[in-house]
């Protein structure tokens, strides 16, 4: 198992753009817009790829390789070298390891969503008191406070600067509070990859229906099509992504978290 320079990531970038689970968080890596490591088995043409975001998200994909797998399991489990505090792993072709009991805790269950349009009927339904909601675009003075309220600035993008110029971020105000925020963790291949935080007082309100639509027309007007991928025991996620118009893509799939 190699570690890639920078200059390799363009064969593993090509290998992951035929691949059926894409995802724009693990392509960003490989496309250098986002932080992250890259392993192949082979440092310059790599047919086997572990791609590993810095906030901690991975995939394995390409050929089977058992070597490469062992050194892998080696890296994850054995002897963790990975940098973040845990891995959460997707693999549609999983390794012999994950596959033993030994990795039954850390499965659960995920499921892909894309974009099939805007609900019929689809409206503004706020109670009366929060009918003076309002959603902004996010400004260089609102960083802090949302930063402060929902963690979203440097979870994914390598700076401020990204996140303004990238993210496409809507966020709802209520009080002059930040209330709830929807904005793209990576962008890749033309998907936006989704992510939304409504703070928990003013869940099920109707604010975060209110940011998503909001961020998927900001999606449509750069010509990026919106992906949504959630744990299906989030209920409250899964509820406000078939409400906000997005369908199942495939079938759910398994998903590790693997804390060193």
């Amino acid at each position: 198992m190699y570690k890639l320079d920078k200059n390799a990531y363009t064969a593993a970038s090509k290998l992951y753009q035929s691949h059926e689970a894409f995802f724009p968080l693990i392509a960003a890596v490989m496309v250098d817009e986002q932080d992250g490591i890259v392993y192949g088995d082979d440092p310059l043409v790599p047919r086997r790829v572990y791609v590993e975001h810095a906030f901690g998200f991975a995939q394995v994909f390409g050929c089977n390789n058992a070597q490469f797998d062992l050194n892998l399991e080696q890296y994850l489990t054995i002897e963790p070298s990975f940098s973040s505090s845990k891995v959460r792993l997707y693999t549609p072709s999983l390794p012999v390891f994950l596959k033993t009991s030994a990795f039954d805790g850390q499965r659960s269950e995920r499921q892909r969503f894309v974009f099939s349009g805007r609900p019929a009927g689809l409206e503004r339904t706020l109670t009366d008191e929060l009918a003076q909601t309002t959603l902004k675009a996010v400004g260089r003075d609102h960083l802090a406070r949302i930063e402060s309220n929902f963690g979203a600035v440097k979870r994914f993008w390598r700076s401020t600067e990204d996140f303004l110029g990238k993210a496409l971020a809507v966020v709802a105000w209520h009080r002059n509070e930040p209330v709830a925020i929807c904005f793209a963790a990576a962008i890749a291949q033309g998907q936006a990859e989704i992510d939304v935080v409504t703070a928990t007082e003013y869940r099920r309100s109707g604010i975060g229906k209110l940011v998503v639509q909001a961020f998927i027309d900001n999606c449509g007007a750069h010509d990026l099509k919106p992906v949504w991928d959630c744990f299906t025991n989030n209920t409250g996620s899964m509820a406000l992504c078939r409400a906000s118009g997005f369908k199942p893509d495939r079938e759910p799939y398994a998903f590790y978290t693997i804390i060193k």
